[in-house]
């Protein structure tokens, strides 16, 4: 028995409605022109190879309406055959037809079946990512506690006077316990980076403040923040963990009384975050692959830390870049005011829904984005953030292509 959701399924197809139409009107025109049989017959059996082509039915009621079909065009043509309008040889069409209708079922239902074996392979791959990034956010946590007691333990003891030996020994002690910190704290902002998009509306302004009284209480720099960002429809843990990368990269080649500037501003387009320090400023080869006229595989080979992580900032920026173009984005790179790293976010502004600004979150597309592709850096804006030519002008390319290369 053919089931009452199947036939349904099959009922409610538009291309199976146009195909039943088709072979309809096909039979009666057979019907109508006797000598003409061959031309609606075979519009049948090609209407049917191309509509189940693009849209598989239920497999119980296609073979059941191919068998009406088979015995209406198929009694005609005998009709026709016995009363010698045409050949007998021409009824074998019958069976070549239904054997073509056949292989074409064949085939489109292996490649369903093949299609839903790839599906669950994907989903199967999406919960183990899923897991992994679960395991791996738990660990870094559970590493987080203990490394925090180690190294408020350490600290406790510094304090006190001890043996000149023992301090150089609990400073090594420190300083290592710090690089699993800080290794554990980039691990967490990778794992929220990669996260899905979870839109709500940001303060850009109230984001930068917060950025910079959380990181003061750990790195004695003198933090300013200047911003007119307003409130845009984004993730805010994303743009705090790219923040944060770019940040970590400041504070690691700056040193206490060093300036860090988080800047903020908005175009019609775009918003732009920018994180700039007055420390040594970037390599320049760094600088030439974010800004697109190198690889950044090789400068990363070259430049890599002991630790792996990129000693002279090149996989943080690398890592954020990859976000960020992912979403439509660009990072820039460059030389500050300060004297030293200049490091720019320009994102597509996106309007807030209603929704956003009542708190509530969306993974959905934003009401208005418009994607940064190739954008040309406008001349005066950047004024405001380099003393150097906007990157891709000409005056920038031939910079770089005299700016010393450190070895």
């Amino acid at each position: 028995m053919v089931g009452v959701h199947e036939v349904d399924g099959v009922v409610r197809s538009r291309l199976f409605a146009a195909w039943a139409l088709l072979a309809v009107g096909c039979t009666v025109w057979m019907w109508l022109a006797p000598g003409d049989e061959v031309v609606p017959f075979h519009l049948v059996w090609i209407g049917f190879a191309l509509a189940y082509g693009f849209e598989a039915w239920p497999l119980r009621p296609t073979i059941v309406s191919l068998a009406a079909v088979t015995l209406a065009t198929g009694a005609i043509l005998v009709r026709r055959a016995a009363t010698g309008v045409i050949a007998w040889e021409e009824t074998s069409e019958i069976l070549l037809m239904l054997l073509l209708a056949a292989l074409v079922i064949w085939h489109v239902q292996r490649r369903d079946a093949a299609l839903d074996a790839v599906t669950l392979l994907a989903e199967r791959d999406a919960e183990s990512s899923a897991q992994r990034v679960r395991l791996a956010r738990l660990t870094s946590h559970e590493m987080r506690t203990p490394l925090t007691i180690s190294l408020g333990y350490v600290e406790l003891i510094l304090a006190r006077p001890v043996e000149p030996d023992l301090r150089e020994e609990l400073e090594v002690l420190h300083d290592e316990l710090g690089r699993l910190a800080r290794a554990s704290d980039r691990l967490l902002r990778m794992i929220r980076l990669g996260q899905p998009l979870e839109r709500s509306a940001v303060d850009v302004d109230a984001l930068l403040q917060e950025t910079a009284r959380r990181w003061s209480t750990v790195a004695q720099r003198n933090w300013v923040v200047r911003s007119e960002g307003g409130t845009v429809s984004a993730s805010a843990e994303r743009l705090r963990a790219c923040l944060d990368t770019l940040i970590e990269n400041a504070v690691r080649h700056t040193a206490e009384g060093d300036v860090v500037l988080l800047h903020g501003s908005r175009t019609a387009d775009h918003l732009w975050l920018t994180v700039a320090d007055s420390g040594p400023g970037l390599d320049a080869d760094l600088v030439a692959a974010v800004n697109g006229r190198r690889p950044h595989e090789a400068h990363l080979a070259e430049h890599a830390g002991a630790d792996g992580l990129g000693a002279r900032t090149g996989l943080g920026i690398t890592l954020v870049q990859e976000i960020v173009e992912t979403r439509g984005g660009r990072v820039v790179a460059g030389r500050s005011h300060l004297g030293g790293a200049l490091v720019l976010l320009v994102v597509p502004a996106e309007i807030p829904h209603a929704d956003d600004e009542q708190g509530t979150t969306s993974t959905g597309p934003a009401a208005v984005v418009r994607p940064v592709g190739d954008l040309e850096i406008e001349a005066a804006r950047w004024a405001d953030l380099s003393p150097d030519p906007p990157p891709g002008t000409a005056a920038a390319l031939e910079r770089e292509e005299g700016s010393p290369h450190p070895g």
